[in-house]
């Protein structure tokens, strides 16, 4: 299944973003409403790793810049976009069970299969 290309904030799937570099250890994650706040919902994901990234220690490799051949460059990326998707960070784990009735004596269930 082909999924729609993400190029916004706007556009992201999940509501946690986890970032990731492939050069050095740095990574996290935030949630995506904090950052739509302060970047701007419009705001592309391109120039949003490119804010995030700027205290890299190694420079981001811009999109007409052509790469050295013993140079090291920034790799800050979106681990969830990656192909085959991963499991969203914001999707409940398994052991999640349905508690059913109210008040006190309040009885578990099976998990919830839809």
């Amino acid at each position: 299944m082909e999924r729609e290309p993400v190029r916004r904030i706007l556009d992201y799937p999940w509501v946690v973003m986890r970032i990731a570099c492939s050069v050095c250890a740095r990574s996290g994650q935030t949630r995506l409403a904090r950052l739509a706040e302060k970047h701007g919902a419009e705001c592309s994901l391109e120039e949003l790793l490119d804010r995030i990234a700027w205290t890299c220690p190694y420079p981001r490799l811009k999109p007409d810049q052509k790469a050295r051949k013993y140079h090291v460059y920034c790799g800050i990326y979106l681990p969830d976009l990656r192909l085959p998707a991963p499991r969203p960070p914001d999707f409940p784990g398994p052991g999640i069970k349905l508690v059913h009735g109210t008040g006190t004596g309040a009885k578990t269930g099976d998990q919830d299969a839809a």
